[in-house]
């Protein structure tokens, strides 16, 4: 259980390194410098942020997927559930420490409710894809682990 956890928050870091990478190391840089400031809060930053969740959740999903060790889907997509879980106590435990803001305040208006039901089912999708990929490799490499063990050990696994 706690293995389990442990790879699960560990896909979520990963998610969010990849997440900020892309967003603070690519997308911020090209927008600034070709589109100007003025145009940042458009309707293409938001693509922008979603396609960067999906990329950093594709890859959360599929590392937490290969390094589980039982259940390799269900890790690789409770990456994205958990994430989505964790956030709103992170908005409430901030709320608390700095006495007096609504925690929930950006989820007031109908437009900011409709792209964190994109965002949310984005995510979902991609860190169950990257869940799949993940179940996927270790499979491929346990095909390669076991040829080599029995290459090692001199027998023969089809029976020769």
């Amino acid at each position: 259980m706690v293995k389990s956890v442990g790879i699960v928050l560990a896909g979520i870091l990963l998610a969010i390194g990849t997440g900020t990478l892309v967003v603070l190391g690519i997308a911020a840089p090209v927008f600034t410098r070709f589109l100007g400031p003025e145009l940042v809060s458009t309707a293409l930053s938001t693509v922008v942020m979603v396609f960067a969740a999906a990329f950093a959740f594709y890859f959360g999903g599929m590392f937490a997927s290969y390094k589980a060790t039982s259940h390799r889907r269900l890790h690789g997509v409770m990456v994205g559930v958990a994430s989505f879980a964790v956030s709103p106590l992170l908005n409430v435990a901030a709320s608390i420490v700095s006495r007096g803001n609504d925690p929930l305040a950006n989820l007031r208006t109908p437009g900011a409710s409709l792209f964190t039901g994109v965002l949310f089912v984005t995510i979902l999708a991609a860190s169950y894809v990257g869940a799949r990929r993940g179940e996927a490799l270790y499979a491929y490499n346990q095909t390669f682990t076991l040829k080599e063990k029995h290459r090692k050990t001199g027998n023969r696994p089809d029976g020769e």
